[in-house]
């Protein structure tokens, strides 16, 4: 009975001891330069997205357009999922102390409009009509027109890429990696 009673007790307690372990090893704060290296991978990951993006969507809004976003729509998987797991890598960083609170500025400038936007991209290579298409560039303008008075200064305002460039450059003063702005 004592046997039955020990193993019972291992087979409840061993779950919750290795799901504790997992978890406070996927708390760790990281390091400044753990940071950094975090920051600009996962930016690197969000600019190529854009690049790539950039690439696939024709300037015009006619329907044309929606004949080559359709057709492009394939070719743009990879550069979708690519940004949303650079912002999925920027979410589940714990950074230093120091940077806490910038970097929840970062997650909060991520949630108000990054995944929204990434929502439109995908919208915009399953549009069916220009019209249609025209309805999407009006809300990626109308957000345009909203930020553009918030950031005065290189590096400052409460976007999500000036947030960034905010925290780069606090690394960089705090002399974290010895690198120049990116």
């Amino acid at each position: 009975m004592t046997k039955r009673a020990v193993s019972l007790a291992i087979a409840l307690i061993l779950p919750i001891i290795l799901l504790c372990g997992c978890s406070s090893e996927q708390n760790k704060r990281l390091s400044p330069e753990e940071y950094r290296t975090a920051m600009e991978s996962a930016w690197d990951k969000y600019i190529n997205s854009m690049l790539d993006l950039i690439d696939l969507i024709p300037l015009e809004l006619n329907e044309e357009s929606v004949k080559t976003l359709q057709e492009n729509a394939e070719s743009a998987e990879p550069a979708l999922k690519m940004r949303e797991q650079s912002l999925k890598e920027f979410k589940e960083m714990l950074p230093p102390e120091k940077y806490a609170e910038l970097h929840k500025k970062l997650i909060s400038a991520e949630d108000a409009w990054e995944y929204k936007q990434l929502e439109l991209y995908r919208k915009m290579f399953t549009v069916q009509s220009a019209a249609e298409l025209t309805e999407i560039s009006k809300i990626f303008e109308e957000h345009s027109a909203e930020i553009s008075g918030t950031a005065s200064d290189f590096g400052s305002g409460t976007t999500f890429p000036a947030i960034y460039l905010q925290i780069i450059k606090e690394l960089t003063a705090d002399n974290v990696g010895g690198k120049t702005l990116q």
